[in-house]
């Protein structure tokens, strides 16, 4: 765990060649443009607009992290066949925790980023936000957590597959994100991992404008128990993976 710190640069390094930093930077940029852009001659109430965000930027976050996944794969694929990874002297399970924390890091940036820039054009562009600094930032942490699980499954996926395998489910995430915050989702949704995020944030608006039922808070309390049981697991599962793992052969 020494070396940690060490291998946390050499990423970093690595991969400002790549479009990894602008993503992260950019994305949030541009879509809390748009919605505040939009949300300028939108006649929906308060609490519409920053549930539509909300569960707009939970529902994007799937195919995002499948693409910032397999970009970090492949960079290593692309830079001695993943040796860079399997061959260093600090230890297989320090280089994935390294290349993993950057992942989650800029992931966390990322999501505070676009919840402060809407927060603060929602109330001080537009004039139209009583929700306050305070939420967001809660909001922004219960998304960044609740996707930790699909950081996870999506770097195995692209280390194994490659990117085609883990955009592919990205977008497909994406997509069940969006039915399960519909009806259909209302019992299924504490089982999905890509729906987590958006139910749980819509959760959050719901709380803040007047109360959660008690059936919701029933299925909030499954959802939170299922996804911290299921992210830790993954995460052991995944370094035990990778661990054992002796790279990914030619015809993938």
């Amino acid at each position: 765990m020494n070396a940690l710190p060490g291998l946390l640069r050499a990423d970093l390094l690595k991969m400002r060649r790549t479009p990894f930093l602008l993503i992260h930077l950019l994305t949030p940029l541009i879509g809390a443009g748009l919605f505040l852009a939009y949300y300028s001659i939108s006649a929906a109430s308060e609490a519409g607009k920053v549930m539509g965000f909300m569960q707009a930027v939970a529902c994007a976050f799937p195919t995002l992290i499948g693409l910032v996944c397999a970009m970090a794969a492949e960079q290593e694929a692309a830079s001695g066949g993943f040796q860079g990874m399997l061959a260093l002297p600090a230890g297989r399970t320090t280089t994935f925790l390294s290349k993993l924390l950057l992942l989650l890091g800029f992931s966390l940036g990322a999501v505070l980023l676009v919840f402060v820039l809407f927060s603060v054009g929602f109330a001080g562009i537009l004039g139209q936000d009583r929700h306050g600094i305070p939420f967001y930032l809660t909001g922004s942490v219960i998304l960044f957590a609740s996707n930790i699980l699909l950081y996870l499954l999506h770097f195995a996926l692209s280390l194994r597959f490659g990117r085609g395998v883990s955009i592919g489910i990205g977008i497909t995430g994406s997509l069940l994100a969006a039915l399960m915050l519909t009806g259909l989702g209302d019992i299924l949704w504490p089982y999905i991992p890509f729906a987590w995020g958006g139910r749980f944030l819509s959760l959050l608006e719901i709380q803040h404008s007047g109360g959660l039922p008690p059936f919701a808070e029933t299925r909030l309390a499954t959802g939170v128990s299922i996804c911290i049981v299921a992210t830790i697991a993954a995460g052991l599962l995944s370094m035990v993976w990778f661990y054992k793992w002796e790279g990914r052969s030619a015809d993938n």
